[in-house]
């Protein structure tokens, strides 16, 4: 199993929004931001977008996908002397998923979808992403990704059996496509595992690691996966990851560990020895220094946090 099925081989969607918006000229929305993941096709018309960190405005065509991540600000406008109207204002117009407003013009429609994920995956997915990406039609990333936003709209259209799983798995499919477009793309810097899993020295290495966390993995071991003599291995891993072999092979030893104890019924002593640990004291040690809690403390507050947040939703 590669690294992203590995991440997303479980279900953690939550809070699955659904819009179709017809924007009429003139128009213009605002938002702060939000604690969601937002995916935002244009169908028809075209639009200009604005967030603080970028100088440039984006112009986005039809066929055009943005995705914002992560409380993300933004303005976007069909006319940069059109009035901005807050998204909240905004939302109170809606009727089911589909919202209308604007001046009576020309029509820019969008379809969008919005989500959370998980803390856990939150942390390994969006830590290796940019916050703001823009897969044009034109360079071809976006008919897979317009595909599951048709498919979104005839879930949410009329709910049936299994409905909100099938929103959930599609999200999931969405978030998929987005992160092998931006891998595909050359000229965007990579991160992270993202940027690992997108060398071919050290592809094989990260895949091996999160496969089998528990695996004496010595740097040998290592560097034999990958190719390479020791001290090259260790000095491109360095480079490119800016964390060590060992250090990469612990986080992500604690991460496979805090999924388990939030997923999973597993005593603490199965979970340390499937996270590689020879000892529940050595466990306890090394998942405290990371996570600033003892395994038992952070599935009990953790999981507490979890069930409450999700009780919360829509």
């Amino acid at each position: 199993m590669d690294t992203l099925s590995k991440i997303f081989a479980a279900p953690r969607i939550k809070g699955a929004k659904f819009t179709c918006l017809e924007a009429s000229a003139p128009w213009g929305i605002s938002s702060p931001g939000e604690r969601v993941v937002k995916f935002v096709h244009v169908v028809e018309g075209a639009a200009v977008l604005t967030t603080p960190d970028r100088v440039e405005p984006t112009r986005l065509l039809s066929g055009d996908v943005f995705i914002l991540l992560d409380e993300t600000a933004y303005k976007i406008f069909d006319n940069e002397r059109s009035l901005l109207i807050d998204c909240v204002d905004v939302e109170r117009g809606r009727v089911g998923d589909r919202i209308e407003f604007g001046g009576g013009g020309a029509t820019t429609t969008f379809i969008s979808g919005s989500f959370e994920i998980e803390r856990l995956e939150r942390d390994s997915v969006l830590e290796v992403l940019p916050r703001f990406l823009h897969l044009k039609k034109s360079e071809g990333h976006t008919t897979a990704i317009a595909s599951v936003l048709e498919m979104l709209a005839i879930e949410t259209a009329s709910p049936g059996l299994g409905a909100e799983a099938a929103v959930a798995r599609l999200f999931e499919l969405l978030f998929i496509h987005a992160i092998r477009a931006h891998v595909e793309d050359s000229s965007s810097p990579k991160q992270g595992w993202l940027a690992a899993v997108s060398d071919k020295r050290l592809k094989s290495v990260i895949e091996a690691i999160h496969a089998d966390p528990a695996r004496d993995w010595t740097i040998e071991r290592l560097d034999r996966t990958a190719g390479m003599s020791r001290s090259a291995f260790a000095v491109h891993f360095k480079s490119v990851l800016r964390q060590t072999p060992v250090e990469y092979l612990t986080s992500w030893r604690v991460h496979f560990a805090s999924t388990m104890l939030l997923k999973s019924s597993a005593p603490i002593s199965e979970v340390a020895r499937r996270a590689g640990y020879g000892s529940d004291a050595a466990f306890n040690k090394v998942f405290k220094r990371i996570t600033g809690h003892t395994p038992a403390m952070f599935k009990k507050t953790k999981g507490e946090s979890q069930d409450q947040k999700t009780g919360q939703l829509v």
